[in-house]
């Protein structure tokens, strides 16, 4: 080979080490590594094999001279010469390929051209092998010779920085495209879902929910219903991604549009929406959901465990789960009968619910949160307290980086009546003391401290009675009360003379007899203790920071 020919081959390497860097399009790439590769080479034609991992397959692309057009097939990945060097990453030389019994005689029968001597060298970066790439049959020669194997080592390095840079910038623009993807798929899936707080004037619902993707499996639903009813519930679908997203879209619309059945309880309303989804969902979904439906005038929760975990209360000071029969989940079986549990409840209960991402939830070390610790990180204080306390302790034992579940926690506040109306009579305190405790209980404070509560409170009734209506009976008394700010809030209004606060401080606590201690008691308990007057009576604001 003269010096001419050598400059030439050595021109097409450097132009090719220029060139090949600037391409964006895999046939523009490959069409180009190609031609290079003949003109290199001095080759009658060269091929590159690139692999489907999918299929197991090499993608074979062969041309004959820069000027032919590009040919493309398939092979098995572990077949022929380029697939001995593809599975063992090994350079071979091969002087008389027609003897060489791994020679695939496949392609050289669909294209006619016969296989004399050839170079195929892997293009390896670190552990991936992104193809293979042979010259085939050198012009004017027998075989390759050593200068021919340094060209194609040369070339094979610039082919496998092309390959691999055009490897990285297509992970990024599709990871890009799948980031654009996912964001607009959470969007959608956040539409479905109803708002994360829902206050009704008995009942709160809160939820946090994080699904271990952008998207996830997990449900809920917080639906409002006439007299004062909560129709709640949280619900796991299977699978995850998207496919799990487009199912809990379509159980959440599908939950919205049956909620007036409702109204005649959960079991005729699970029942109708166990049929609708065993129609609708793909063959192999369905959901394991729990069913809460919250009825304060009856003053008894509903209950339906659908192949998810049976909800927790707090009551007596304590929590604990509501026992109750498990059910299949929904969208398995068409006309299965699933019928609701009743459960007495009173006002200043919580209710949670969650999803096996909570419990399961793992750390680094791939030990599980489980069912104790949420326990105990669910306390006792009022609701927003109690689900940020308990949602912060997940969060900082799980491994957020490698979640491998959806998680959904909900906790559902059962309030008292804003208002009590009654009237000026001793035997109507009872009512008034029941008002105060269930709100005290509300708002999350101990047993100890609303005992406080309600004797304070409960002499602030007990002045306007004696001295605001002077024990004159059926004389209107408003009781109102909310938490905001922080504040447990309580309000007591009458429709008597202005009175002076300065005659309400009572007697010297050192005189033992009952009644009378005034404003001793308030202040102490409370720490806003304010009199209004208004155009027709009074108002006292009774005020205390919550637990």
């Amino acid at each position: 080979m003269d010096d001419s020919e050598m400059q030439e081959r050595y021109r097409a390497l450097l132009l090719a080490a220029r060139n090949l860097f600037s391409l964006t399009n895999l046939d523009d790439l490959v069409e180009n590594i190609l031609k290079y590769s003949c003109t290199m080479m001095q080759a009658e034609a060269c091929s590159m094999y690139l692999p489907d991992r999918i299929r197991r397959e090499l993608i074979i692309y062969s041309a004959r001279g820069k000027d032919d057009a590009i040919n493309a097939f398939r092979i098995p990945w572990d077949k022929g010469i380029a697939g001995t060097v593809f599975q063992q990453r090994k350079f071979l030389r091969i002087d008389d390929a027609q003897n060489d019994p791994r020679l695939l005689r496949t392609a050289d029968q669909k294209t006619g051209f016969v296989t004399r001597a050839m170079l195929c060298a892997p293009l390896v970066d670190k552990d991936d092998c992104f193809g293979v790439l042979q010259a085939l049959n050198p012009i004017n020669r027998a075989i390759f010779d050593e200068h021919d194997q340094d060209i194609f080592e040369g070339l094979t390095n610039i082919v496998t920085g092309a390959l691999v840079r055009f490897d990285r910038e297509e992970k990024i623009t599709l990871e890009a495209k799948l980031a654009r993807e996912m964001a607009l798929a959470m969007e959608i899936q956040k539409s479905y879902l109803p708002p994360e707080e829902l206050c009704l004037p008995r009942s709160e619902m809160r939820v946090r929910y994080r699904p271990a993707r952008t998207i996830g499996g997990d449900f809920y639903a917080s639906i409002s219903l006439p007299d004062d009813r909560l129709l709640a519930a949280v619900g796991d679908v299977s699978g995850k991604g998207i496919p799990a997203a487009l199912t809990t879209a379509q159980i959440t619309t599908e939950m919205q549009a049956l909620a007036p059945l409702a109204n005649s309880g959960l079991t005729d309303y699970v029942n109708v929406l166990n049929d609708a989804l065993c129609q609708r969902l793909a063959a192999g979904r369905f959901a394991a959901t729990t069913f809460l439906l919250y009825d304060p005038q009856r003053g008894v929760m509903e209950i339906i465990c659908a192949g998810q975990f049976e909800p927790w209360r707090w009551h007596n000071d304590i929590w604990e789960p509501v026992v109750v029969p498990h059910a299949l989940a929904l969208g398995i079986f068409p006309g299965h009968q699933f019928i609701s549990t009743e459960v007495p409840c009173l006002p200043g209960e919580k209710w949670v619910l969650f999803s096996d991402g909570i419990n399961e939830g793992r750390n680094p070390e791939g030990e599980d949160y489980g069912i104790e610790r949420l326990k105990n990180s669910l306390g006792s204080g009022h609701a927003a307290a109690t689900l940020n306390h308990a949602w912060s302790d997940w969060q900082n034992f799980v491994d957020q980086e490698h979640q491998h579940d959806d998680a959904c926690l909900a906790l559902i506040l059962l309030k008292p009546a804003a208002t009590l109306d009654m009237t000026s009579s001793a035997r109507n305190c009872k009512y008034a003391r029941q008002f105060i405790e269930d709100w005290a209980l509300t708002a999350g404070f101990s047993d100890l401290v609303r005992g406080q509560i309600v004797l304070a409170a409960d002499e602030a009734v007990t002045n306007v009675i004696r001295h605001t209506y002077a024990n004159v009976p059926d004389k209107p008394i408003v009781l109102s009360a909310e938490i905001a700010d922080g504040l447990l809030h309580l309000r007591l209004r009458d429709y008597g003379p202005h009175v002076d606060p300065e005659k309400l401080k009572g007697r010297q606590l050192e005189d033992i007899k009952p009644g009378g201690l005034g404003l001793h008691l308030l202040q102490s308990v409370f720490s806003v203790v304010e009199h209004n007057p208004l155009p027709d009576g009074n108002e006292w604001h009774l005020a205390k920071p919550l637990a």
